[in-house]
């Protein structure tokens, strides 16, 4: 593919993992994660069912990097084995959106925080000027508690626009302040 061989690649090293541009050769291993009922017991709607599904995804996410010089990472730790995917992927509303779905045998380890550190600060050298943000679900308090470490705020929460379970609410997150465009976007796609 052309746009990787122009995109830099990019390998960012933190004190426990490897972070490395999404690649189609990562398909496999996204899927694993992405289609593991585990990693979506917080939003079930979301689980990919299909492999195409992933394909999809991973392929949106290289053509992101491709257009902004930043997107999500396959993770993996120093040592070779697969953590999940991660990273700041840019929106249509012109910010970063902060995520990461990771393998359930390496939850509780401290790498969401570390890949969103690592994120945070990619975006603020690739575009400062555009805020970084997330968005979680009030029944996923972990992922919250990466953003506050993150540096990032709650800035809104409401009713969320997935299908989220009964009494569910969605929030957005943000390192600072947002247009008013930039804010109604994410609470439409909270």
């Amino acid at each position: 593919m052309a746009h990787q061989l122009l995109t830099p690649q990019q390998e960012i090293r933190t004190d426990r993992l490897v972070l490395t541009p999404l690649t189609p050769a990562d398909i496999d291993d996204a899927h694993a994660v992405f289609s593991d009922a585990r990693t979506w017991g917080h939003l079930p709607a979301g689980r990919h069912t299909d492999r195409a599904t992933t394909v999809d995804l991973v392929q949106r996410k290289i053509g992101g990097r491709a257009r902004h010089g930043l997107g999500s990472w396959t993770v993996r730790t120093v040592d070779g084995a697969f953590v999940g995917i991660g990273g700041a992927d840019m929106t249509a509303a012109g910010v970063w959106n902060l995520g990461y779905r990771l393998d359930p045998a390496a939850w509780g380890q401290g790498y969401a925080s570390e890949i969103a550190a690592a994120a945070v600060e990619q975006a603020h050298r690739t575009a400062l000027r555009a805020p970084v943000t997330g968005r979680v679900l009030t029944n996923n308090p972990a992922s919250a508690a990466v953003l506050r470490k993150a540096g990032l705020s709650l800035v809104w929460q409401g009713q969320a626009s997935v299908a989220a379970p009964e009494g569910v609410l969605g929030q957005v997150w943000t390192d600072r302040e947002l247009t008013d465009d930039q804010f109604a976007w994410l609470v439409r796609n909270a």
